[in-house]
């Protein structure tokens, strides 16, 4: 009886030993056929990745052609410069990437000579522009440029719903193929097992015929059928437990790939808007600087010359409304230039520092002494007061608010003017005070507003552009601005950074 036992034994291990080989064999191959996969999954990305970097260095480069365009200042041409290198780059590694993808070849054989001649037009209005603003602008409004822009992103966006197809292909297959191994290994540990178990069994069904174990072999096996019973309860509440959590899975995989599309579609449409918002703030720039002054240097020139040329022809009255009238035509021209500052500094771009408030007042304080040296204004200013910044942004702000605080201390034989820091909520406050003419509070929500003005040109003098300008830079380095006064008590103006 215990040879018999010994040879079912024996055969039901070698039979377990010969599953578990053929699982392990199997897994083995399912693993390969992942880890392929998983590194055509990953080739994915990087053609994705190196597609979207082009696309980055040309916008790079548009910036920089355009930020020279406007200001004519070398500076701008950093990211020209340092995206065209990249670029070819990119393209030779799209390529190299590429070489297993004829649909992708063929784009690229239509993208390089694009991103050339783009290249080429960037460079075209760049070299016009180091000689003739005029010049620069006649090349850019052919829309060349924009339209080889258009092609580029129409062959770019084609190339990643392609290998967005893939990769949503090729991560499918990865998914199978562990899946395909997960299960494989589990059914194969689990019929090995069972085959394991019944070589148990079938010894424990030899022995009970033993007189002396028979009862102790019957309590055994009434209390397994009770723990396999057990266990399979435990185990058919966890598949449940598991196959709810995959279906939460799913569902919100559903959702993030639908917010991932909605996210993409208004990338797309506020990108549509700001580039639509620029030109127009292109088209405007050009209409102010040659539309605009050109009439105004006209009216200014011949009222000049009337007075010059005309003065024993004109009494009193008649040479009194030509200078007002040339007061009018250079205050406008002031004005189109503090709109046109107003609209660079939302523009411009932002180069954040270490920046010592307390040693841009101080120099600003010099200056303004050194405009009116007979007044008697005291300045209190706090030392070592340094933030991080954008130092000539900050500079202007300062200078619009100890402007402001010099020009409406002007009625008072002496004056006082306070430049310090406040802790609120955790947040650092600056603010500037002085024992000025003040403004009624009821007219505060006027006073950031672009020339919105709270008092008459003959009080005091001003566009009404500097609080707006000031509100605008604040708001650019994420903080904000607001005032307190009351007539003929001064006035406090706070901002934080």
């Amino acid at each position: 009886m215990e040879w018999a036992i010994y040879k079912k034994n024996t055969g039901s291990f070698v039979i377990a030993v010969a599953i578990m080989t053929g699982v392990g064999v199997v897994s083995y191959l399912s693993l390969l056929q992942y880890k392929e996969n998983a590194e055509w999954v990953t080739h994915t990305l990087e053609v994705l990745e190196k597609t979207k970097e082009v696309m980055s260095l040309l916008k790079d480069a548009e910036t920089g052609q355009r930020g020279y365009l406007l200001t004519g200042k070398e500076r701008y041409l950093e990211p020209y410069r340092g995206a065209t290198g990249k670029i070819a780059q990119n393209v030779k590694a799209l390529r190299q990437l590429t070489t297993d993808n004829p649909n992708q070849q063929r784009r690229l054989d239509s993208l390089e000579p694009m991103i050339a001649k783009k290249l080429v037009f960037i460079e075209q209005t760049i070299k016009a522009r180091s000689e003739n603003l005029e010049s620069a602008l006649q090349i850019v409004q052919t829309d060349q440029g924009q339209q080889l822009m258009e092609d580029i992103r129409m062959l770019t966006t084609a190339m990643e719903n392609e290998e967005n197809q893939l990769l949503k292909k090729r991560s499918a297959q990865a998914n199978a193929s562990a899946r395909q191994t997960t299960l494989l290994t589990i059914f194969g540990s689990i019929i090995a097992s069972v085959i394991v178990g019944l070589a148990a069994m079938i010894t424990n069904q030899e022995l009970v015929k033993r007189e002396r174990m028979e009862k102790s072999l019957e309590k055994a096996r009434d209390e397994l059928e009770i723990e396999v019973k057990k266990r399979t309860t435990e185990l058919v509440n966890t598949n449940k437990e598991l196959q709810t959590e995959i279906n939460q899975r799913k569902s919100a995989e559903s959702e993030i790939l639908r917010l991932n599309v909605q996210l993409e579609q208004r990338v797309i449409e506020r990108t549509a808007q700001l580039e639509a918002t620029n030109k127009e703030m292109e088209a405007f720039s050009y209409s102010v600087s040659h539309d605009l002054r050109a009439p105004l240097r006209s009216i200014d020139g011949f009222s000049q010359a009337l007075l010059e040329d005309y003065a024993d022809k004109l009494d009193a009255l008649g040479q009194n409304y030509l200078l007002r009238v040339r007061a009018a035509t250079q205050r406008m021209a002031q004005l189109i230039d503090d709109l046109l500052n107003l609209s660079r500094l939302t523009r411009s771009e932002m180069r954040c520092e270490k920046v010592d408030l307390s040693a841009l007042v101080e120099a600003i304080a010099t200056e303004l002494h050194k405009t009116q040296p007979e007044r008697q204004v005291e300045f209190a200013i706090a030392p070592g007061l340094v933030t991080n910044g954008d130092a000539h942004l900050l500079r202007i702000v300062l200078e619009n608010l100890l402007g402001n605080a010099w020009k409406f201390t002007g009625k008072h034989q002496k004056a006082r003017i306070e430049f310090g820091l406040l802790q609120q909520n955790d947040t650092n406050t600056y603010f500037i005070r002085d024992d000025g003419t003040g403004f009624d509070m009821s007219y505060v929500d006027k006073l950031f507003g672009a020339f919105q003005r709270l008092h008459a040109m003959t009080e005091f003098e001003g566009t009404g552009i500097g609080l707006a300008t000031v509100q605008r830079i604040v708001h650019r380095h994420g903080g904000r601005v607001w005032a307190e006064s009351a007539v003929e008590q001064g006035a406090t103006f706070y901002f934080t950074l």
